[in-house]
């Protein structure tokens, strides 16, 4: 997973091809810890879209950019637009739908 940073959001995200995920995070959030093997399983099953981190603590301004208020909240991006989300911490299958949307939507790192 990649970890995301002002200086290399655009280059990754919003400037990418294909299906991007972005777990928007803080290190003191519980859920967003429990967050972590889930979505570290799900990046093995799909190597089809790139994942990615950014810590909203450090970053607010990126996070209030795509209206992140919330942590933990997932953001899929396609061709670098966000297209999806997910707000909370949620099972695997609801990641697994997300991704299936957003694969079949043309997505693809």
């Amino acid at each position: 997973m990649v970890e995301l940073t002002k200086e290399n959001f655009d280059a990754q995200v919003t400037d990418a091809e294909g299906a991007v995920l972005v777990d928007f995070w803080s290190p003191g959030c519980g859920p967003c810890r429990a967050m972590e093997p889930v979505l570290e399983a799900a990046a093995a099953r799909h190597p089809e879209v790139r994942f990615a981190k950014l810590n909203a603590a450090d970053y607010p301004d990126i996070a209030w950019a795509f209206k992140v208020v919330s942590v933990p909240t997932l953001v899929l991006f396609r061709e670098g637009v966000p297209v999806d989300e997910i707000v909370g911490a949620v099972p695997a299958q609801r990641i697994e739908e997300l991704l299936a949307e957003g694969v079949r939507e043309g997505g693809g790192a």
